[in-house]
């Protein structure tokens, strides 16, 4: 007769988080009680057991237990199984794994089951759990899991989402398709979802979700019902109260806006309390920029419409009187005569009180301690009435410098893909020295100028002792890979073709490797290209280009298939030396009232070998550059000057084509007021022949176009010579542009924003340069006679920074006007950026 097996004893039990809290308790008071020990284990065990109907207010009796089964007790046998039941998606193991005390091999220990209920119920697959123990006819007990699982997410859908896509509301869905449903994750996103529509405008809209249960299986549909309500619009914001301060001013700098006829691009009109919490404290730094110390704002009424489609805003101002600063004086430990101090300050008596300006006073001075290695140093202002003087207050800078520290190392956090070394070599402190505030600050522009990060903050915290600090450069990475297609339409260029792929972070190396290819009836170029700022990790900059190059002017095409090596070097912080190698295989097509060809309409009045520039380039170049500029592809501020030399000598590789070429530009960036930039570019340029032959036409200067010389036409700023206007030799003599040895160009440019959201911005400009003859010297022009030999143009543009690439349609006038110029105003529009 065999055995009878032992019937399973309840030892803990979940059903929800109310029975969590009940066992908790429970297992609490149990030990706290002055039972004995075994009178306390049959009664936590019997209690157990009651716990699923005592939580949920049930008082249905517990299973019957047989009364010739023992009770399980410490110490009395060993875990010799786990079964797992009831479980469909959850790997049994997994659920083994986070049992951590009654284990196989080890005695059983009613005691902990609490704990392994803990682990179990923290793993979130489960709606319910039950944990048993059975003996076994072989001896020790089999430690029994009992489980309801969670239903899996069969699919996220969205209901009733007509304004916004579920691309839009994508960032806003943290849930995913197979995973274990959380009722609490589904209620955050229900949040989430909403915010992303009060953020749009639809301040009105409202987010909730439900479950669909999936026939044949553990599984659920999760759905966002979502009733968007017609979108909100910021119609008036009234500032009362505002006299010292146009409300006009003020409305200015506040981030909430009145809505318009271009909300619906722009957004303007959109509120969002954060947001607008943010312009009460613009308004009150606004004011205290003016002297207004004691401005005060009332509670703002937000009002809507009846219609619950607009928003009018009211904020009541109690301005104050403006406060001029007094005397100012410095105080505390003061490591430099008060002298050096007041230098560095632009805070000056008699002129009204501006906090932005007293924040920069304490950042300058502060400085002058970190730069000392004064880490802690605190500077606090203190201000009094200014004595027989209404309305001035004095300001005295109280400092406490702290100790003396040094670097005790560099952490570098956030870069999951970037090498710690990219980061480390354009940080400007060093482990072991003394702390360097300016080294700080240039180690974050550096870092910065990368392009590979989204933010930067470097900072520092104490070390292991107060004669230390860490500096963190903690960074955020951001995409560096590009996949662009794109086509576009310039007025120069007819139709536009670009595509590109590159990685400006290769392999998290900081090198970039780019493949390139555009195309337009006027340009043709397949490029590949390498770069590495650090080459084999020492100062030397190391890059290589492949090209096939096709470029149009008015009388020829030239043709070039080759590429370059350059070795450049860090000689200063900024400044790169550099020298390259380029060697090309040049033709020139010739293009006229009879075609293209190869016989140039010059052949007959021009010399041959200027003509037929075709063969092999081969030149050295050394260039100097020193660039100060605050953003590499659309700088604002800062300055950037190239020099080079180039010579093609023939006995270099065999280069067929001889000449030196001499080039240098200036370019100038100043911010202004309102987003204002100030722009100037300077370019040079000379070319001479190495030989007894003429330099090759292709290889000479001509100005005019979009991209060198606004209000003329592409390369019709040249010096001239007489040709035949077709390949025939009967055709008519006419002027044919040859091109100059000399060019000069400046640039003068005012780009201020229009929609800044979009990245509209308009620019006015002033042009003024030309292309010398071989005959003239430079500021001579022979045909023209014009002021210094230079032409001028004005014009007006429009500027878009878009998704495809920055967008220019502008409007030149030329000023100098010369017999071929007919058209008073010349508009062109293309894709890239000038300078």
């Amino acid at each position: 007769m065999s055995a009878r097996p032992e019937p399973f004893w309840i030892v803990g039990q979940w059903h929800n988080p109310l029975q969590c809290r009940a066992f908790h308790r429970l297992e609490n008071s149990l030990k706290s009680s002055a039972l004995a020990y075994p009178r306390r284990l049959l009664l936590f065990v019997a209690l157990t057991a009651l716990l699923p109907w005592a939580a949920s207010g049930q008082t249905a009796a517990p299973p019957p237990v047989a009364s010739d089964s023992p009770v399980v007790e410490a110490g009395s046998d060993k875990v010799v199984e786990i079964r797992v039941e009831g479980n469909r998606g959850v790997e049994a193991e997994a659920v083994r794994r986070a049992i951590k005390y009654n284990t196989v091999g080890k005695v059983f220990d009613p005691t902990k089951t609490a704990d392994d209920l803990r682990a179990l119920w923290s793993l979130n697959y489960f709606s319910d759990l039950e944990l048993l123990v059975q003996h076994l006819p072989k001896g020790g007990v089999a430690y029994v899991v009992r489980v309801k699982e969670r239903p899996a997410i069969r699919n996220v859908k969205l209901e009733g989402n007509d304004e916004l896509s579920k691309d839009d509301l994508k960032d806003s869905i943290e849930i995913k398709q197979y995973s274990i449903l959380d009722v609490d994750a589904v209620k955050r996103n229900d949040k989430k979802i909403q915010d992303k529509y009060v953020e749009k405008g639809f301040f009105l809209a409202e987010v909730k979700h439900k479950l669909v249960p999936v026939k044949g299986g553990n599984q659920v549909d999760v759905v966002f019902v979502i009733k968007e309500h017609a979108k909100v619009m910021v119609k008036q914001i009234n500032i009362i109260g505002a006299s010292k301060l146009p409300a006009d001013d003020l409305k200015a700098v506040m981030l909430t806006k009145e809505g318009g006829f271009l909300s619906f691009i722009t957004s303007e009109g959109t509120f969002r309390d954060e947001m607008f919490q943010h312009d009460l404290q613009v308004i009150q730094a606004a004011y205290w920029d003016h002297g207004y110390i004691n401005i005060k704002l009332d509670k703002p009424t937000v009002s809507m419409s009846p219609d619950k489609r607009y928003i009018y805003i009211t904020i009541k101002v109690d301005e104050g009187e403006a406060f001029k600063v007094g005397r100012i004086d410095f105080a505390g430990d003061l490591i430099v005569p008060k002298e050096e101090l007041r230098a560095v300050v632009s805070s000056h008596e008699g002129e009204y009180f501006n906090r932005s300006r007293l924040g920069k006073d304490m950042a300058a001075l502060t400085d002058i301690y970190y730069d000392q290695g004064y880490a802690y140093a605190n500077i606090t202002p203190t201000t009094k009435p200014t004595p027989g003087v209404e309305r001035s207050i004095d300001f005295t800078f109280d400092v406490q410098k702290g100790n003396k520290v040094y670097i005790e190392k560099i952490e570098v956090t956030g870069n999951n893909k970037t090498r710690d070394k990219v980061i480390r070599r354009e940080v400007r402190v060093y482990e072991g020295e003394l702390f360097n505030g300016t080294g700080i600050h240039k180690s974050k522009d550096r870092v910065t100028a990368l392009g590979f990060f989204e933010t930067v903050e470097v900072t520092h915290k104490p070390g292991s002792d107060d004669r230390h600090v860490v500096v963190q450069v903690e960074v955020k990475e951001k995409p560096t890979g590009t996949f662009q297609v794109g086509f576009g339409f310039s007025s120069v260029e007819n139709l536009i073709f670009t595509a590109q792929i590159s990685q400006n972070n290769f392999l998290g190396w900081g090198q970039t490797v780019g493949l390139s290819a555009q195309y337009s009836s006027l340009r043709q170029l397949y490029q590949f290209s390498f770069l590495d700022p650090y080459f084999l990790d020492t100062n030397y900059v190391f890059s290589l280009d492949v090209y096939r190059n096709q470029a149009a002017r008015i009388e020829f095409i030239r043709n070039a298939t080759g590429g370059d090596i350059n070795l450049g070097y860090h000689v200063f912080e900024d400044v790169i030396a550099n020298l390259t190698y380029t060697r090309e295989y040049v033709t020139i097509e010739w293009s006229g009232s009879g075609g293209i060809g190869s016989s140039p309409p010059l052949a007959n009045l021009f010399p041959a070998k200027a003509l037929n520039s075709y063969g092999v380039t081969s030149t050295v170049r050394g260039s100097v550059t020193w660039d100060r500029r605050d953003n590499r592809l659309f700088p604002s501020k800062g300055f950037m000057l190239f020099g080079s030399a180039e010579f093609g000598p023939s006995w270099l590789l065999g280069g067929d084509i001889n000449f030196a070429r001499y080039t240098a530009f200036a370019r100038y960036y100043k911010p202004l007021v309102a987003g204002i930039v100030f722009k100037v570019n300077a370019n040079v340029g000379y070319i001479a022949s190495l030989s007894k032959d003429p330099v090759p036409i292709s290889e000479t200067f001509m100005l005019g176009g979009i991209n060198s010389f606004r209000g003329y036409p592409l390369s019709s700023i040249s010096p001239t010579t007489l040709c035949h206007a077709g390949f025939q030799p009967d055709a008519p003599i006419i002027q044919c542009k040859v091109g100059g040895d000399k060019e000069l160009t400046l640039n003068f440019e005012l780009e201020f924003p229009i929609i800044e959201k979009v990245g509209i911005k308009g620019v006015l400009f002033y042009d003024a340069g030309n292309s010398f003859a071989p005959d003239a010297r430079f500021f001579q022009d022979k045909v023209h006679n014009v002021p210094l030999g230079l032409l001028h143009s004005v014009g007006f543009g429009v500027r878009w920074f878009s998704p495809l690439g920055p967008l220019r349609f502008e409007w030149g006038i030329p000023l100098t006007r010369r017999p071929e110029d007919t058209q008073p105003l010349l508009f062109e529009f293309t894709i890239g950026n000038f300078f």
